[in-house]
């Protein structure tokens, strides 16, 4: 096999090291780093923490019957488990296996290329305190990535050496992306540009048919994902999708002043809809909101003329599309934590003096608020990704190779799936919704940082202006927050 060009960021196949390199040691080493890696972080949040979904899953893996208000597999899962240990301990190690064992897949691969500097940094990226904080809890949102980036890690540890994936390693990656897939309902925004860069010619691994696998993979595996799930699992209904259609309601009517769009659903005077809706943090008409009093459940029961929810919700958007539009941007940029004020969840329903009904899960402090920068500093918001994303995906849309470039690019579009999919059915605020995003755009920066070098020192246009148009991203998002903006909030 011949070596490839010596252009920047180009691998090497794994058997070819550097004169003198000490290519057995630096292996050893990087293994027993990543090793310790995972036993420290397992020590330090041992047994895992567990949230109110995941309290609700292990509930479901108990009894033996599932919902589908939360992707069933997670609670199948907890349920094989159960025969080893009870309790979290055993998803939060098999959790933090598969997160450590993808960093290390990873920087294993850059050592192979011939980068061994490169390759630990990119094993100590997996201590960004993000990552590290998020992966305590037993979410679904953690279990994706626990199943995806080993996913990308065992292909790229093939495709980084010019090797054809063999049978048993491309068997593990479709059952680590088919359950990372399955355990949280929008990775199918997500997925296609994975499998575009798994099955296709280098050479389609472009930004256009990267956004195009995107949209058309999602269309095709949301059917087939609700299906798998019936046949697998044979989950008791329970319309979660529900509560997208009526937090648009609720939004649309507000932006629209007429609170009457929500009925039959909820009665709502124009107090009420002012007091209830928010596009911030979470829907507060959800079962466990402050104003879930003032829904009608089920809606099969108040249903008009025949027309049940969703032909409402569909209805609704066509007669107030500006309203609609509105909602979801300001939800959006909740979503992204950019333009808000500090600790904006204090400006939420279930936060707000004067509500009586409902008991908050913390008190907010204003303590709380002058650390909130610090604490969401914007390192965590993920606007700040997503900005850098873009960036990534310009600077190397001119790049056909390496593999690194490859990947890099296929990682940008994937975050860019994932997070712009909360554009139209995000109800809730959490930087745990924004994970996936976050994580693949900072390996996707890692493996092009030589190329990010070169067009540092070269002043590449597309590469200068798009970090300073990230910078402004930032500082508009620290001038909200210290100026206190609040207009978006209602």
């Amino acid at each position: 096999m011949s070596e490839p060009s010596p252009q920047a960021g180009a691998f090497r196949p794994g058997w070819q090291a550097r004169p003198g390199e000490p290519l057995v040691s630096r292996a050893w080493a990087l293994a027993a780093m990543a090793a310790a890696l995972f036993a420290c972080n397992l020590a330090l949040q041992f047994p895992g923490l567990m949230t109110n979904d995941s309290v609700n899953q292990y509930a479901e893996a108990v009894s033996g019957r599932y919902t589908d208000w939360h992707p069933p597999v997670m609670a199948w899962l907890f349920s094989v488990l159960l025969r080893i240990h009870e309790g979290p301990a055993p998803l939060f190690v098999l959790h933090l296996a598969g997160y450590w064992a993808g960093w290390w897949l990873l920087a294993d691969a850059a050592r192979r290329g011939g980068r061994a500097n490169l390759a630990f940094l990119i094993l100590l990226a997996g201590l960004f305190p993000t990552f590290v904080f998020l992966n305590a809890s037993l979410t679904k949102d953690v279990g994706m990535v626990a199943a995806w980036l080993p996913a990308v890690g065992l292909l790229y540890w093939y495709r980084a050496q010019e090797r054809r994936v063999p049978l048993a390693a491309g068997l593990a990656i479709a059952v680590l992306l088919t359950y990372g897939t399955l355990v949280r309902s929008n990775a199918v925004f997500a997925l296609g540009p994975l499998l575009l860069f798994a099955l296709a010619p280098a050479g389609w691994v472009r930004n256009t048919r990267l956004m195009a696998a995107a949209v058309a993979v999602a269309i095709i595996a949301i059917p087939l994902t609700q299906q798998a799930n019936r046949i697998l699992f044979h989950p008791v209904e329970r319309q979660a999708v529900h509560s997208l259609f009526l937090f648009d309601l609720a939004g649309i009517a507000a932006h629209a002043g007429d609170p009457s769009l929500v009925a039959p659903r909820a009665t709502l005077g124009v107090q009420d809809l002012r007091r209830c809706y928010t596009p911030y943090w979470w829907d507060s008409f959800s079962p466990w909101g402050s104003c879930a009093a003032k829904v009608s459940r089920p809606d099969d029961d108040h249903a008009t003329h025949g027309e049940g929810l969703p032909a409402q919700w569909a209805r609704t958007i066509a007669a107030h599309p500006v309203a609609y539009a509105v909602h979801r941007l300001k939800h959006f940029n909740s979503a992204l934590m950019f333009a808000v004020p500090l600790k904006h969840i204090r400006l939420t329903p279930e936060y707000r003096a004067g509500n009586p009904a409902f008991k908050p899960l913390e008190v907010v402090t204003p303590r709380d608020v002058r650390f909130d920068l610090v604490r969401k500093n914007p390192s965590v918001w993920p606007v700040t990704w997503v900005a850098w994303a873009l960036v990534l995906l310009v600077f190397l849309a001119r790049r056909d190779s390496p593999v690194n470039v490859l990947l890099a690019r296929t990682l940008a579009v994937s975050a860019l799936g994932y997070a712009g999919a909360y554009l139209v059915i995000g109800v809730a605020t959490d930087i745990r919704y924004h994970y996936w995003a976050v994580l693949a755009t900072v390996v996707a920066t890692l493996l092009a940082l030589p190329e990010l070098g070169e067009g540092y020192r070269r002043r590449t246009p597309a590469l200068v202006g798009g970090t300073a148009a990230a910078a402004a991203v930032i500082a508009l998002g620290l001038g909200a927050r210290l100026l206190d903006f609040q207009a978006w909030s209602v």
